[in-house]
């Protein structure tokens, strides 16, 4: 063999060798899972409730996709079952299970009357309101639930994202990837480092200063760009984004009526709205028109959460604990006028 030949055959040896080690070293240690905050578990149903810890908090979820506690297929005599359908906010990032929304929902609700209710989970981190009306159509109405709320976030206009094929939620595509590399959580792993080196982490890219004057901490720069990108689109909301938005508010009515359960959607302020002389709540005004448009029983959080003394988010999307409280109240009050 000339010498040639040998340095290849060595790098090609030293390379398998390199890539196979990181891909142990990559998934014994679960490095995509701690890198990316988001366990895949969250997205894994039972039989038994799948557990894992997720932004410092303790998380299950049960058989049937929902965060909380193993349910039965149909709700018992006599229990008036209401499915929440949302995003990440719905499931309650960063609150424990007791004080997210759907708890403190359904024990309000308990308390306020002798009829018996039960408040199932079925917020998804990504989740926009075109994949909460494919849910509610797969799964959701095959639970029997007597109500139906849908906790809307400004940011439901956007596309949800993809599952890599890793399993991880991504915006960058290569959800149908079929190559090793896309199955790879290592090369993953590698792409995360070199978009590191570039500086284009989502987590450097809001570390920047914000350009409005806002801040340079990542929390203000990223409240600064969500409020930009939100606001922008409801001024001058771009027709496709609309129509689909819209699409998905009629399938969940059309579903809802069709089925004969009530329809509530609820919809959640950000914290630059909240607790500031003259918010632009351009949002809310024009999301209310839709509701209009579309005859939905639509219910304006803002209100409720200006009303309230206290810190009430956690980050510039997510209500905190005393937020997801406040949210429940309103909700129960809206739910208990239906009876």
């Amino acid at each position: 063999m000339s010498r040639v030949a040998r340095v290849v055959a060595g790098v090609l040896v030293g390379t398998a060798i390199f890539a196979a080690s990181g891909e142990i070293l990559a998934r014994a240690l679960g490095i995509v899972d701690r890198l990316n905050g988001y366990s895949r578990l969250i997205f894994t149903v039972g039989p038994d409730a799948a557990r894992t810890r997720w932004v410092g908090i303790d998380v299950r979820v049960n058989q049937f996709g929902l965060r909380g506690p193993e349910i039965a297929a149909a709700p018992a005599p006599g229990t008036a079952r209401v499915l929440v359908l949302g995003d990440s906010v719905v499931f309650g990032q960063g609150v424990p299970e007791p004080q997210t929304l759907t708890a403190v929902l359904e024990r309000t609700l308990n308390e306020r009357g002798a009829a018996r209710w039960e408040v199932l989970n079925a917020g998804v981190q990504g989740y926009d309101t075109v994949a909460e009306a494919r849910f509610l159509a797969a799964f959701g109405l095959a639970l029997g639930p007597q109500r139906v709320v849908v906790g809307m976030s400004l940011n439901d206009f956007d596309s949800a994202p993809a599952f890599h094929p890793v399993g991880v939620l991504t915006h960058a595509g290569a959800a149908g990837g079929r190559s090793f590399l896309a199955r790879s959580e290592f090369a993953l792993l590698l792409q995360w480092l070199a978009s590191w080196a570039r500086g284009t982490l989502w987590q450097q890219v809001y570390a920047q200063p914000a350009s409005d004057g806002v801040g340079a901490g990542a929390a203000q720069a990223l409240a600064a760009a969500v409020a930009r990108k939100h606001l922008g689109f409801y001024a001058a909301p771009a027709p496709r984004r609309w129509k689909r938005l819209r699409g998905a508010l009629a399938d969940l009515r059309d579903q809802c009526g069709s089925a004969g359960v009530p329809l509530l959607v609820a919809i959640f302020p950000e914290s630059y709205q909240v607790g500031v002389p003259d918010p632009d709540l351009t949002p809310q005004q024009r999301l209310a028109g839709l509701c209009d448009e579309l005859a939905l029983r639509c219910l304006d959080l803002h209100g409720a959460f200006a009303a309230a003394d206290g810190d009430l988010f956690d980050d510039v999307s997510h209500p905190n604990a005393a937020g997801q409280a406040v949210a429940a109240a309103a909700i129960a009050a809206a739910l208990s006028d239906e009876r």
